[in-house]
């Protein structure tokens, strides 16, 4: 039987995105599209070192596309650090396509990491969780090495940014639009989201 509704299942490469890429995409749908719905299934995290291997990376697909409701659609989220994003998507999609060419799979590779997407709508950050009020984006949001760093240098003295524990909140209150706007690859993600969305 099949679907009413796409179902989007996921990999990630961190604990944080593990915590927090479900409620992501979750507001997002909504937010992209008002009448849309999508089942997402929590996300299946791969360590960075085995993500981009063939037999990891084919082993996770195996697992994912198993879960019910069936998926409709795969997402593979990680971080480019210092490599080229459009290469890293592109290396995924084809290790990807040699074991699981049959399931419709999208590759989003965050340019430097998943925090660029905070600091480029981080106004909506602003006030939350001891960020400053009167936070601002920096210019060119992507090209900071150091995402974490520039969140943390904001935080109440004695409080550093970690991935898991603040991740699940921050993806509930960056501004989703100066995101897009700013992050080339926070919109690759919208547009794919759009795609699954049909």
């Amino acid at each position: 039987m099949s679907n009413l509704y796409p179902v989007i299942a996921s990999v990630v490469e961190g604990h944080g995105e593990a915590a927090a890429l479900q409620g992501l995409l979750q507001r997002l749908i909504s937010h992209l599209r008002e009448d849309a719905y999508a089942h997402v299934l929590s996300p299946h995290r791969v360590p960075r070192d085995r993500i981009l291997k063939p037999a990891p990376l084919a082993q996770a697909l195996t697992i994912v596309t198993a879960r019910q409701p069936q998926p409709t659609a795969v997402l593979v989220l990680l971080d480019a650090d210092d490599e080229c994003a459009v290469e890293l998507a592109t290396q995924v999609h084809e290790l990807a396509q040699t074991s699981h060419a049959h399931v419709p799979l999208t590759a989003v590779v965050a340019v430097r990491e998943f925090e660029a997407w905070f600091l480029a709508g981080a106004a909506g950050l602003a006030g939350h969780m001891g960020l400053p009020n009167d936070l601002a984006p920096p210019p060119q949001p992507e090209s900071i090495r150091g995402a974490k760093e520039w969140l943390s240098a904001r935080m109440p003295a004695g409080i550093t940014y970690r991935p898991a524990a603040h991740q699940p909140s921050f993806v509930q209150h960056f501004d989703l639009d100066a995101a897009r706007n700013a992050a080339p690859s926070f919109d690759k993600l919208c547009r794919e989201l759009l795609r699954f969305l049909g």
